[in-house]
């Protein structure tokens, strides 16, 4: 087991409280990878990036899913139902962030012993050098599949939060969002 400390400590370990915590929207938006190292990974790993419109698609493919199946009278049966459509979505999102999280760690000792390992030399090197090499790239693929699945978890929670609250969907508009962030006073008028 690899104990983690608590950052900027040198003395007090780090419970890792997403292995046992009930999967939730908020764990993984916790847990889920930065975008700016996903973005580095895909460039320096040469991977393939399903798109930046992730989210706006899952946002609109839930909104299409509510309209189509879920019961439109509100209610105890509507809410319930709304709610069971999101949890296994958050639930996938939170294990791929585990996933990643865990193969990144193999990874990165699997790395260091690659480096300690260098300095005595053999013929075991290059075999370590490619089993290095494959774990970092597959810890890299992990991760993006992680990023994926938690932008598909909050597109869904958006449209399943705008029937929840009994508004009509409508797509995401990053312009009416940032003016209505940044001014307030324009909405109004």
């Amino acid at each position: 087991m690899r104990i983690e400390l608590v950052a900027g400590t040198s003395n007090v370990v780090r419970f890792p409280v997403e292995r046992r915590a009930c999967p939730t929207l908020d764990l993984l938006r916790d847990i889920a990878p930065d975008v700016r190292e996903v973005l580095q990974l895909v460039e320096s790993f040469d991977l393939d990036y399903p798109g930046h419109d992730v989210r706006d698609v899952a946002d609109a493919e839930m909104a299409d899913y509510v309209v189509n199946h879920v019961r439109p009278e509100p209610g105890c049966e509507r809410r319930t139902e709304l709610e069971g459509l999101l949890a296994p979505i958050v639930v996938r999102g939170v294990q791929a962030c585990r996933v990643a999280h865990d193969a990144a760690l193999v990874a990165s000792e699997v790395q260091q012993r690659l480096v300690n390992a260098q300095t005595d030399g053999g013929y075991w090197l290059a075999p370590m050098e490619e089993r290095a090499e494959r774990l970092t790239t597959d810890a890299a693929r992990l991760l993006v599949k992680a990023h994926v699945r938690a932008e598909e978890a909050e597109g869904a929670a958006r449209a399943i939060g705008m029937a929840l609250r009994g508004e009509t969907w409508t797509p995401f508009d990053l312009q009416a969002a940032a003016e209505a962030l940044f001014f307030p006073d324009r909405r109004s008028a």
